[in-house]
């Protein structure tokens, strides 16, 4: 999780590319809510 939250400090936005058989998977989720818990624009591919 460390990881994440310090990556996700020194990016302006996020670009989420989900494989539309699969779905989006738990780390994804994971990223996801922290991105958006932080206020960050999300663009979904």
């Amino acid at each position: 999780g460390g990881e994440v939250e310090r990556a996700l400090t020194m990016v302006d936005g996020v670009l989420l590319l989900v494989d539309a058989s699969e779905g989006p998977l738990p780390q994804t989720r994971f990223v996801l809510r922290k991105a958006l818990g932080r206020h960050l624009p999300v663009i979904l591919v």
